[in-house]
């Protein structure tokens, strides 16, 4: 079994309002995988999933909704990661680049290396 393709069936979303300036933001993220609604075609499964990302304080939210095709026989009560964790990669990639476009920090920081420790800055990109 193996993850064939990921299809983006619905992107939604919104720029609620500007952060509060000096405000770190919590983001809420809900990944779900459905594996009851899952459908057979042929050699393939279509398997629905959903990510859903909003912050606090509210100032973005963000839902993808799609499709992977999973290639080859899957137990849907135990998915095996090599088929869970790219698609979630997949779809935080998208998730990110959305949130980059509503001006929105990126979800994950990149400290730079050199010198001391204390000299280091978190940097984002």
């Amino acid at each position: 079994m193996s993850l064939a393709g990921v299809r983006f069936d619905y992107i939604h979303a919104e720029r609620v309002a500007s952060p509060p300036p000096n405000t770190p933001l919590q983001i809420q993220m809900n990944y779900q995988i459905e594996a009851d609604r899952a459908v057979r075609r042929g050699g393939v499964l279509e398997l629905p999933f959903a990510l859903a990302l909003t912050t606090n304080p509210s100032a973005v939210t963000l839902t993808i909704r799609g499709i992977a095709v999973v290639q080859g026989e899957v137990d849907l009560g135990n998915l095996p990661p090599h088929v869970a964790v790219p698609l979630m990669q997949m779809a935080m990639f998208e998730a990110s680049l959305i949130l980059r476009e509503l001006g929105m920090p990126p979800l994950v920081y990149i400290q730079q290396g050199g010198g001391s420790q204390q000299q280091q800055q978190t940097r984002y990109f």
